[in-house]
């Protein structure tokens, strides 16, 4: 057996057992490196490498064989100009640096929650997609909006196809594990019409001036941002599969609105999900300290990565019913000796490692390579992989899901003048077989998705 595929062995029995309620072991690393820190690592001119991540492939390589981190270095990622220049987007924009920019820009104005409730995909396609990108608006640009997403899928499966190959590559010859992966990809409700929708500040204002329009446009949204994030195969889901979610506006409210505006979709979201089976994943954005007894309320098991939140708090409160990872601080990278770094990893894993239930990382990404030091990153991680060693493997630990314990509550239909079910599509088109449902809804279930994504 090659040293690669005993390593993948090894990561792969560890991940299954911190998602199986055994003790792995050792704390299992998982670290994002973006390909911009790779890029600007190798060299190379960052706004050529999004047009051909293949550039990467030699730095890539080495910087996986020197870090000692349980998943492969990322690619380019999803935030390039290879989309958002072919659609001319206006809610993203890349710097004379290189990098992506996010301008404060929304397509929602204050007065507008009553279309947005009468059909929320109607007004994505409509409202929301015209003014985020100018080349999909059908009265400036009447025939390009036809043209412009034809040519922004040829490019991003192009761009896509070569950054699998890295990862591939990567995988295969330092033994990468793929038990653990995402099954998709959730909103919640609230951060969805946040982000950019309303903006942060329009949201804010929203919850004070038009409270009662807010919650019954959450209501609204809720069937199709429980479709987005279900599992797509339901018969076959497994505990190893997670819907991830990034959470962006919880911490920044106060607790009262939180409890009544922004967690009672996301809960029942969560709830619906576990009742099927379905493990949450979460990014709790942030400081969390206040939050954490709702967050324990949340479905058996589920991971939660966090950012600022105290470590010895989100340990005591959350540590036996759910699976903890990240909150180490990236700027250790910069701000300690190797000593000092090694020293304070360390003292994390004394907090977090004890009980299993823990899976290292940072608090954030780093976002360039003045972020890193990049002999302290290899120090962090050759440490964890040696202190973090338990002497207990295949030990109980933690709290065991059962779906039983959660109900569904049957959310409504998802329905829309431009989401065409079954029954309508046979209607239409009387003479297609049954055999062809499943590729039809597909296709239908794709386009609300990718739609749906360009306003995330």
């Amino acid at each position: 057996m090659s040293t690669a595929e005993e390593r993948k062995l090894e990561r792969e029995e560890n991940m299954r057992n911190i998602y199986s309620n055994k003790i792995p072991n050792r704390v299992p690393i998982s670290i994002i490196v973006p390909g911009t820190v790779v890029a600007e690592y190798a060299g190379l001119d960052l706004k050529t490498v999004y047009w051909k991540p293949s550039l990467l492939r030699e730095a890539m390589l080495e910087l996986s064989g020197k870090i000692n981190a349980d998943v492969p270095i990322s690619g380019v990622g999803n935030y390039t100009p290879v989309s958002s220049q072919a659609l001319r987007s206006r809610n993203r924009a890349m710097s004379s640096t290189g990098y992506m920019q996010h301008p404060n820009i929304t397509c929602m104005e204050a007065d507008e929650y009553d279309d947005l409730i009468a059909d929320p995909y109607a007004f994505i396609l409509e409202k929301c997609i015209p003014r985020l990108y100018g080349n999909l608006s059908p009265e400036s640009n009447p025939w390009k909006n036809i043209t412009a997403l034809s040519a922004e899928s040829q490019l991003r499966m192009a761009i896509g196809k070569e950054d699998m190959e890295l990862m591939q590559e990567q995988s295969e010859r330092q033994g990468f594990q793929s038990v653990v992966r995402m099954a998709g990809f959730g909103r919640a409700p609230m951060d969805w019409i946040a982000d950019q929708l309303r903006s942060f500040t329009g949201i804010c204002i929203d919850i004070r001036r038009k409270r009662g329009k807010l919650i019954e446009a959450l209501e609204a949204i809720y069937p199709m941002i429980y479709k987005i994030g279900v599992a797509k195969d339901l018969d076959n889901v497994s505990r190893f599969h997670s819907t991830s979610f990034a959470l962006h506006m919880a911490s920044y409210l106060r607790e009262k609105d939180f409890a009544e505006v922004w967690l009672p979709t996301w809960k029942r979201q969560v709830e619906d999900y576990a009742s099927l089976g379905m493990r949450t994943s979460a990014f709790l954005e942030h400081d969390w300290n206040r939050l954490l007894d709702y967050v324990y309320e949340l479905p058996t098991g589920s991971v939660f990565s966090f950012e600022l939140t105290d470590a010895k708090l989100i340990k005591e409160k959350l540590g036996k019913k759910h699976i903890l990872s990240g909150g180490f601080p990236v700027r250790y990278l910069l701000t300690c000796t190797k000593d000092e770094v090694i020293g304070k990893t360390k003292d994390w894993l004394d907090i977090m490692a004890p009980g299993g239930q823990y899976i290292f990382g940072f608090d954030k990404p780093p976002l360039t390579l003045r972020d890193v030091n990049m002999d302290n990153l290899v120090a962090v991680c050759d440490t964890v992989r040696e202190y973090g060693k338990y002497d207990n493997p295949g030990a109980p630990s933690g709290e065991f899901f059962n779906k039983e314990d959660y109900k569904h509550s049957g959310s409504p239909e998802f329905k829309s003048k431009y989401y065409m079910s079954w029954e309508e599509y046979i209607a239409e088109f009387p003479n297609t077989p049954i055999e062809a449902k499943t590729l039809v809804m597909q296709a239908e279930d794709a386009v609300l998705a990718t739609m749906f994504s360009m306003t995330c």
